[in-house]
């Protein structure tokens, strides 16, 4: 009896040895093909393959091959909770259980895909804070909570809390309010550059004509204007200003003359500071945001304020320094280039001064200088918005 019992027990060990060896046998086959799966490229095939190897009774190893493929297959957290149970295995060497551990700490700072569309696009898109770019946008965000905000300008941003873990993308849709038609924002920066209220100051180089003989010379002078323009229609704009002149005018005259009205004999050379004040009117057209193309016209006065004894001269009838008023017409023309918000650099490629007739200035038989005195310049100014 004792021997049946034998020979039973050993037939059952044999049967369960045979049985355990062809499920081994099963699992190395399952755990080739998987090889051959992933190397072809056949991933989803591949993790299954390794999965009923593990199953089979399969190495501990062939988790670690499930998390490779799912990782292939974007399941980042599939990939997660598979190296999590990878590591509880016992049969693992210490360099197999760095590895894994080595793999996870990737998984946990693995940035994620970040998309951010917008209807409609060319909105602003900030994440904490900082500029990313504007609709649509592709970028990564590292792990962690973020703050992200989509739109035209901080009062009207759309807010959204996002979390970025395992690598998963993250997709933001936003819709906005459409521009206004009527009120296009480029219109809006376009009046930031139009100039309402400035002040410049320039110097300028002449060349003057006065008939009768007289030969002018020139130097340069100085203006300071101002000007206001309560008429802006988008890139025109229409204003009065104030217009101050300061130069020195030397001249000379050819032959020596006399005045016989009054009975004295004028010097040959003469030189003078003149003053000259007058309002002026303007308008310009913005050729661009930063090049205006303008024009000017006014009439004043001007007045001799020093200078030798002119008499009888342009000014007056007199052997003594004159000072007396002479009407100015003007005109210009100015070409402005913005440097910055508030300062632009003004260039006038020509302008006018026309002096009418001087009735009775140096008026004798022989000599008549009472023609208009034509002044031709040119010059720049520095020009502040104010």
């Amino acid at each position: 009896m004792k021997s049946s019992w034998l020979v039973l027990a050993i037939f059952f060990v044999a049967t369960a040895a045979t049985a355990q060896e062809d499920e081994l046998a099963r699992a190395r086959f399952l755990d080739q093909q998987g090889v051959r799966a992933f190397a072809d490229g056949r991933i989803h095939d591949a993790m299954t393959l390794f999965q009923e190897s593990f199953r089979a009774g399969g190495p501990s190893n062939e988790l670690w091959n499930v998390a490779r493929c799912q990782l292939k297959l974007e399941d980042v957290e599939g990939a997660r909770h598979t190296l999590e149970s990878y590591l509880t295995q016992k049969d693992l060497s210490e360099d197999d259980r760095n590895e894994g551990r080595r793999l996870l700490d990737e998984i946990d700072h693995r940035p994620s895909t970040f998309v951010v569309a917008s209807t409609p696009s060319g909105a602003v898109v900030t994440v904490d804070g900082r500029a990313v770019g504007m609709t649509p946008v592709v970028s990564t965000l590292p792990p962690g909570t973020h703050e992200v905000k989509v739109g035209r300008s901080e009062a009207g941003s759309s807010v959204r809390h996002v979390e970025a873990r395992d690598g998963r993308p993250i997709v933001i849709s936003v819709e906005l309010a459409p521009i206004l038609r009527g009120t296009p924002k480029s219109h809006a920066s376009d009046d930031r550059h139009i100039r309402r209220l400035f002040a410049e100051l320039g110097a300028f180089a002449s060349y003057s004509y006065l008939g009768g003989g007289a030969v002018i010379e020139g130097t340069p002078s100085v203006e300071l204007s101002g000007g206001y323009a309560p008429f802006v229609f988008h890139r025109v704009l229409f204003g009065f200003g104030l217009r101050l002149h300061v130069g020195r005018d030397e001249w000379s005259t050819n032959p020596v003359v006399s005045n016989a009205a009054i009975g004295c004999s004028p010097p040959n050379d003469y030189a003078a500071a003149e003053l000259l004040a007058m309002p002026t009117v303007f308008g310009a057209v913005r050729a661009t945001s930063r090049l205006t193309l303008g024009a000017r016209a006014g009439i004043g006065a001007a007045i001799y304020i020093s200078g030798t004894p002119i008499g009888g001269d342009l000014f007056g009838a007199s052997c003594a320094f004159g000072g007396s008023l002479a009407p100015d017409g003007y005109a210009a023309i100015d070409v402005s280039i913005r440097m910055t918000d508030q300062l632009r650099l003004v260039f006038f490629p020509a302008t006018l001064d026309v002096h009418p007739a001087y009735v009775n200035a140096r008026n004798d038989a022989t000599w008549d200088a009472s023609g208009a005195w034509v002044r031709l310049g040119t010059g720049f100014a520095l020009a502040v918005d104010l």
